[in-house]
């Protein structure tokens, strides 16, 4: 008889477990959400509901699912970024999704700012009259004679045709070698751009932040430009950094 009250009593104690556990479940909402950075999605952004001690991270569309109920704290935590916790309210809830704007941690970058490239347009240039932008050999030659050109009688051999085609060109010529200059230093500037970020930022934020050891550096970093570091070196520090977060992940995945 004894036994069979503690079974019932058991039964019921478990059953009561079921339905508080099965109301708990229910008060948890599915949320859609999205990080960002201004315009840039965020991926890999650690993001943590505090209540239930359970986390998820974003991909590469900064997208993430979580759950939560009403007054949940939901912590988003970066290397690059300021973490932030959100406290989950009604309007959440209802609408099932949940949107975050982070900002950068400029004291964990320690503010290091990459130097770019200042290109001046000198067909927009204010100067004054007379000023020689560039002193090249065109420049310095003599100008046309201009009563050979238009008096026959001052020059016995006739018009110069070729004097008239470098005077009419001269202008697309100056242009040309300009542009090409600037295409020139680019090509440059992208080539340096791997060792640039080496020196700026220096072997401690390989190691603490992207779990790169300083003999694998310059390995890392060629494996980076192989997948486009190169086109990032007029971009801001932060999407340069959000790049190499990514790449290290892959790197090390690959090396382990």
């Amino acid at each position: 008889m004894k036994l069979k009250i503690k079974t019932y009593i058991i039964l019921i104690f478990a059953f009561a477990l079921s339905i508080q556990e099965s109301n708990a479940q229910k008060t948890h909402v599915k949320l859609e959400g999205i990080v960002k950075y201004d315009s840039t999605y965020l991926q890999d952004i650690n993001i943590l509901n505090k209540a239930t001690n359970l986390g998820t991270s974003s991909n590469e569309n900064g997208l993430f699912t979580i759950y939560a109920k009403e007054g949940d704290s939901i912590m988003f935590s970066s290397v690059v970024y300021e973490n932030r916790i959100i406290k989950i309210s009604k309007t959440h809830l209802n609408s099932k999704t949940i949107t975050v704007y982070l900002e950068p941690d400029y004291y964990q970058l320690d503010e290091v700012m990459l130097a770019k490239k200042v290109f001046i347009n000198w067909r927009d240039t204010a100067v004054t009259k007379g000023t020689i932008l560039n002193n090249d050999g065109i420049s310095n030659r003599k100008a046309p004679n201009a009563r050979k050109l238009t008096d026959p009688n001052a020059n016995a051999g006739g018009i110069n045709p070729f004097a008239i085609f470098t005077m009419l060109t001269k202008k697309g010529r100056i242009k040309r070698k300009i542009r090409r200059l600037e295409q020139e230093e680019i090509k440059q500037l992208k080539n340096e751009f791997p060792n640039t970020i080496k020196n700026l930022y220096g072997a401690i934020f390989f190691k603490e932040a992207l779990h790169i050891s300083e003999d694998n550096i310059y390995l890392f970093l060629d494996y980076c430009e192989g997948n486009g570091l190169n086109q990032f070196f007029e971009r801001d520090e932060i999407v340069i950094k959000n790049f190499l977060i990514l790449q290290a992940k892959k790197f090390n995945s690959i090396k382990n």
